[in-house]
């Protein structure tokens, strides 16, 4: 994106470098936090745009450092999976376009938060895992923990599940919108790559096999 290249010859030297460390490791001390004080931090830190306006404004920032999960076990793994695959988007796109992303995903959930009166980091997570399946659609992931399966099912899956809220859970469908706005923004060069790649792929597959018929 044009633009984004010249925010970043400007701003650049200004992006966060490891950006999730900061995100996981902030997960990582309130679960630790919650542990302690029976989920008083998390209280104090979630998304809740009544709160805001009478003077909380820190939850318009804070609320992506609440921990995705009570349980040990899945949070400990859902942290690295999501580390994992923010490194791989700070990777390809570079540390600069990467906080512009995961920023614009913060502030279109804040703003869905203004009308619905609540937010969540949930689809700001499942953005990464979708933007993550288009650049890699290949990559082998363990389904329940045991089953291997390339990320691009997984992600029709998501999407499966997205649409069906949408359809049935009105509160819901401003956040879902807020999500999918930076992933078209950030990845319509990509995901029309991606499909001018399968088809082409397909149709080199069918000329080799209708030459040796």
């Amino acid at each position: 994106m044009r633009i984004l290249n010249k925010l970043e010859r400007r701003f650049g030297r200004y992006s966060i470098e490891n950006l999730m460390i900061v995100v996981c490791g902030g997960q990582a001390i309130v679960f630790i936090a919650d542990l302690l004080m029976n989920g008083f931090a998390s209280s104090m830190l979630y998304l809740d745009w009544e709160l805001v306006t009478r003077g909380q404004i820190w939850r318009i920032f804070t609320f992506i450092f609440e921990p995705s999960s009570s349980n040990p076990i899945t949070f400990v793994l859902s942290l690295y999976f999501y580390y994992m695959i923010g490194g791989a988007l700070e990777h390809e796109w570079g540390s600069f376009n990467f906080d512009c992303f995961y920023l614009m995903e913060m502030a279109c959930t804040v703003i869905a938060s203004i009308f619905i009166g609540v937010g969540t980091s949930y689809y700001i997570n499942l953005s990464l895992f979708l933007a993550f399946a288009v650049l890699y659609p290949n990559y082998q992931v363990l389904l329940f923990y045991f089953l291997p399966i390339k990320v691009k099912w997984v992600a029709l899956i998501d999407l499966a599940f997205m649409i069906y809220n949408f359809c049935v859970s009105s509160s819901m469908r401003l956040l879902i919108i807020a999500c999918f706005i930076p992933l078209v923004i950030f990845l319509w060069d990509d995901a029309v790559k991606n499909i001018k790649l399968y088809f082409d792929r397909k149709k080199r597959m069918k000329e080799f096999s209708d030459y040796w018929k």
